[in-house]
């Protein structure tokens, strides 16, 4: 917690960017432009101790370092795991094992999401029904590009025949949440398919689902202010996003003071995408930050009240998701990590570092 405030992290990985794991893929090129872009980004939104170096960073990361990350070094109370579901880029590089791995230890703190390639047909559905029964998911995560037999294939949100059977599917299986990558295109994929605009089709169309934008605002980010105050069913997931606090504060106060003026408080859920970046300078910043009175004053922006951040933190993913807060925090109190924390957070990325202590 901070202040008082519960934290919910909506948005983990544990990256395996080994470079030889793409080594001779068609896919290659594209899976290296991808790892050297988010690199750099991390090593632009942070400054030591919480950069990691290339030594750091392309490798596999353990399960250790993610979770000291998210409850030993941060205010982080609870963490939802994502896989990346573009398989013919990488073979695994957000692998679900690491995910589980926490959970086994903390089923409290860490919970997952699922993965599924609409591209894959039946088979994306046997693996939402495998993923159900075994994970116990929440939620599930696409990823609108994949490489097909050798090329680059985009999908779209509003393709009924490569996406609904899906959707259909967590519908009858009560997976309450389908979250997109959008926002931030990567590599020289079509820019049209990190497009937010084809989610309004399936945002109608099963209302009874909730969709979640993930990194919303970082690009077009009237697009998605409109989209949050058009549909009930439309969340805007801060990771990446979040990653501009430090560096680029006039850039978040613009994307977050948009997303407030047209969809309110209760449409924004945070996300830091950790292990890209280090969770715990984003929620100091976060919780620190005020939008500049010209801003507010000429945009009308809403000021970000000590309620709204409540909500952002913790309070709008728990809804999301029909949870209940008084159950998820119960759950941790007295736990291992908050006896772990009596004697303060440890130094950042402690388990890539030095050996974790016995």
């Amino acid at each position: 917690m901070i202040n008082g405030k519960l934290v919910i992290d909506a948005v983990t990985h544990a990256f395996d960017a080994r470079p030889e794991l793409a080594s001779g893929s068609p896919a290659y090129r594209y899976g290296m432009m991808i790892h050297e872009g988010t690199f750099e980004f991390q090593h632009f939104a942070f400054d030591d101790p919480f950069r990691l170096t290339r030594e750091e960073f392309f490798q596999r990361m353990p399960a250790e370092a993610l979770e000291s990350a998210l409850f030993l070094e941060s205010p982080t109370d609870l963490a939802w795991f994502h896989s990346i579901p573009a398989w013919g880029i990488w073979p695994d590089l957000s692998p679900a094992s690491v995910g589980l791995e926490i959970r086994d230890r903390h089923p409290a703190r860490m919970r997952m999401y699922g993965a599924v390639s609409p591209l894959e047909g039946m088979k994306a559905i046997e693996d939402l029904e495998r993923q159900v029964e075994e994970w116990h998911i929440t939620g599930v995560k696409l990823y609108p590009v994949d490489f097909v037999d050798g090329k680059l294939r985009p999908w779209a949100m509003n393709d009924e025949r490569v996406l609904y059977p899906l959707l259909e599917r967590c519908r009858d299986l009560g997976v309450k949440v389908v979250a997109v990558h959008k926002a931030v295109p990567l590599g020289d994929a079509p820019t049209q398919a990190f497009r937010p605009d084809d989610v309004d089709y399936p945002a109608h169309d099963f209302p009874e689902l909730n969709f979640e934008i993930v990194h919303g605002g970082f690009a077009f980010v009237e697009e998605t202010a409109f989209q949050l105050a058009r549909f009930e069913n439309i969340y805007v997931n801060l990771e990446a996003t979040t990653g501009l606090l430090l560096r680029s504060p006039a850039r978040f106060a613009r994307i977050i003071g948009e997303l407030l003026v047209w969809g309110g408080p209760a449409k924004i859920v945070w996300g830091t995408g950790t292990a890209v970046c280090h969770p715990a300078p984003l929620i100091e910043a976060f919780e620190n930050f005020q939008l500049p009175d010209e801003l507010v004053q000429g945009f009308g922006y809403p000021q970000l009240t000590e309620a709204t951040k409540r909500d952002i933190f913790a309070s709008n993913f728990i809804r999301m998701h029909d949870l209940d807060a008084e159950t998820l925090t119960a759950a941790i109190k007295g736990d291992e990590i908050s006896k772990e924390l009596q004697a303060g957070m440890v130094e950042p990325w402690r388990a890539l570092r030095k050996p974790m202590a016995n």
